[in-house]
């Protein structure tokens, strides 16, 4: 009866917290005069750890919405800052143990669960609140992938998925992911869906490729296969939540694609139809879900297309002059601006410092149009869990490892700076200190279950 009565009142209190601590005080009195001697007095301060965790849940149960320039979580303004983390539904970075699932011509295997769950553990410390994954949603053209062949499904590679996406949930983290890629990359992209009906072409010059490659975007059949590739995605159910990705409010974006154009880098050719087309379908499976522009830059006849929340670019390296042009471009439709990429390291001389880029992002929090709600850095790694004693290193100079003790002075200083920004946008001042994040080791796959 007891246990009851303090459910019905945790669940009450997390809906109207404040006016409902004086309705529910003759409960309290009436369970505190029980003489049950083995439990401990209720005080509206001990009511209050029964309703933290229940708020908290229902938070993270809760859709990110937009209200023109600006993502409200629960009628309040929330922001989307944190990091890319692209390898956590299919790596190329580690070789695994023998006999775990690899595909050498591409260096493919599956991150283990305790990697996903400290890269969580350490967004938390940092005080992210958002992650981007290319591989939570490409993942085609190889037998480790989610659609190793046309219409062929692999199982298998939801595992991890699946836990990062419940891992990010228990952490109060959200996911926003691309669905295809511009490249030829392992994970697969655009130019897969192409070779499965016969267009054998490839992005080795990035520069400029075949023109064919624009039937990814017109070819009806090639748009129909990647539509039913999203479809299989969206509507697998999570084997840790027992929610479809369509359902499931930890994944509040999904993206386009990753870095999106035509046959010459940089193009923007990626058609009106297109966009809105695959954006419908995407409103169509998971109504609540916001949809992010994944064109590489602001294509400026997209801006009008009603099913786009959020326009994104990427900064190599950051640029104020042009984060303030494209935050102006966007506010001019009073939708949502991410930068979705950038370069953290202050290693190219060209960039504007970090803290003057974040500047102009947290003042537009202070207005009542914000446009721009948050950064994304590229990227994150961390050790090569259940080896603590390694990072995994990736090639191409951008790898953010926190707490590396082999980390240059310069590293350590740009990620204090990061992680300053993070926790101000949330509102919150910290100092300049990196508090130490835990490995664990060989018992990540118990954490948070």
């Amino acid at each position: 009866m007891k246990f009851l009565i303090l459910t019905f009142i945790a669940l009450a209190s997390a809906q109207i917290p404040q006016s409902f601590i004086s309705l529910i005080q003759p409960l309290l009195n009436a369970l505190n005069a029980t003489e049950d001697d083995r439990l401990n007095p209720f005080t509206t301060q001990i009511l209050d750890t029964f309703i933290e965790p229940l708020e908290t849940q229902l938070e993270r149960n809760s859709y990110v919405y937009r209200e023109g320039a600006q993502l409200m979580l629960d009628g309040a303004a929330w922001t989307a800052s944190g990091a890319n983390v692209y390898w956590l539904g299919l790596d190329e970075n580690v070789i695994p143990p023998a006999g775990q699932p690899f595909y050498a011509p591409f260096n493919a295997s599956y991150p283990t669960l305790g990697r996903i769950t400290e890269v969580m553990n350490t967004l938390q410390t940092m005080g992210a609140h958002t992650i981007r994954s290319q591989t939570l949603g490409v993942s085609v053209g190889n037998p480790l992938s989610v659609m190793p062949a046309l219409g062929v499904y692999n199982e298998q590679a939801f595992n991890t998925i699946d836990w990062a996406v419940f891992q990010a949930r228990q952490h109060g983290i959200r996911i926003m992911a691309p669905l295809i890629d511009n490249y030829d990359y392992y994970h697969g992209g655009k130019f897969d869906f192409l070779r499965f009906r016969g267009i054998n072409i490839t992005s080795s010059d990035s520069s400029h490729v075949n023109p064919l490659v624009q039937e990814f975007y017109t070819n009806a059949t090639i748009v129909n296969d990647f539509k039913d590739y999203i479809s299989h995605l969206l509507l697998h159910v999570n084997q840790y939540t027992g929610l479809t990705y369509a359902e499931d409010p930890t994944i509040f974006a999904y993206e386009t694609g990753n870095e999106l154009g035509g046959p010459t880098f940089g193009d923007e050719d990626v058609p009106v139809e297109w966009t809105t087309e695959i954006a419908s379908f995407i409103k169509q499976l998971a109504p609540q879900k916001l949809v992010v522009d994944g064109t590489y830059g602001i294509n400026k006849t997209h801006l009008p297309i009603e099913q786009i929340d959020i326009f994104s670019d990427h900064y190599y390296p950051p640029n104020n002059t042009k984060l303030m042009d494209d935050i102006a471009l966007v506010q001019s439709v009073n939708k949502t601006y991410l930068v979705g990429e950038y370069d953290w390291t202050a290693n190219n001389p060209q960039a504007s410092s970090l803290q003057s880029f974040y500047g102009i992002i947290e003042g537009r929090q202070n207005t009542s149009e914000p446009v721009v709600v948050g950064d994304l850095f590229w990227s994150l790694f961390m050790h090569d869990v259940p080896n603590c004693n390694i990072f995994v290193n990736h090639t191409d100079g951008y790898e953010l490892q926190y707490g590396n003790p082999l980390n240059s002075a310069q590293n350590n200083t740009q990620i204090s700076i990061i992680r300053e920004h993070f926790f101000k946008m949330q509102g919150v001042i910290v100092d300049s200190y990196l508090p130490a994040v835990a490995c664990p080791g060989n018992t990540a796959e118990y954490t948070y279950l």
